[in-house]
């Protein structure tokens, strides 16, 4: 068997399909759930940068700070990955920033808002792929969340945005982003558990409306 080479720093959907004998469904599924960090190499990607900051009712608002240009491998929100690997393409508006950050993709073309991003294009850093063969070969890296010790989280954000995305796929994207929170304290209430207030929810998905809220606005045009 021919060895990959030694300074690889870049896995494609392929290498990492046929390693570790996963369907493009179920990496879709991981990377929805977050459990698969996908990436995409650019060049010259222009984006902004800045907070996020909430006035006295809870609506988010964006603060820059500037922009910068990226080279090289940059990671993409778990909804971004799920949507190209389902449709083989998608366009991508927002990059994963920690903290209240934000990192927003700026074109310059107005006929082409956010950055295309083709199924071919898709792959996982070095470190991600040392990390699935990690677990790949550690049962006890799959342990469900609920058996870790320590403090639970009160909502369960990763089945609450696998459900968003469930909602963009097939019914559509909102008319607002209350009717989005109504849906998402609908589906809380429908599983049984405890419903979060709004301010809290636009907060945990505000990235998600940032990517799709245009889309509605189109519609309502």
């Amino acid at each position: 068997m021919a060895t990959r080479p030694k300074h690889k720093r870049f896995f494609s959907i392929d290498d990492v399909g046929a390693h570790f004998g996963l369907s493009l469904v179920d990496m879709g599924v991981m990377a929805a759930e977050g459990q698969l960090r996908l990436s995409v190499p650019v060049a010259g990607l222009r984006v902004e940068i800045g907070e996020w900051e909430e006035d006295g009712d809870g609506h988010g608002f964006r603060i820059p700070a500037g922009f910068r240009t990226l080279n090289g491998l940059v990671d993409l929100y778990p909804v971004d990955g799920w949507t190209i690997l389902r449709n083989g393409t998608g366009v991508v508006h927002a990059l994963p920033t920690e903290g209240a950050g934000y990192t927003s993709i700026e074109t310059g073309n107005p006929d082409q808002e956010g950055l295309l991003v083709t199924r071919d294009e898709l792959g996982v850093r070095r470190e991600e792929w040392r990390r699935l063969e990690a677990q790949d070969g550690d049962h006890e890296a799959d342990a469900p969340v609920l058996s870790r010790r320590g403090v639970q989280p009160t909502h369960d954000w990763d089945a609450a945005r696998l459900e968003a995305c469930r909602l963009f796929y097939f019914e559509g994207v909102p008319e607002s982003q209350a009717a989005l929170i109504r849906h998402m304290q609908a589906w809380f209430a429908s599983k049984g558990l405890k419903v979060p207030d709004d301010s809290t929810l636009k907060r945990r998905l505000r990235d998600v409306w940032a990517m799709f809220g245009p889309e509605a606005k189109k519609r309502a045009a």
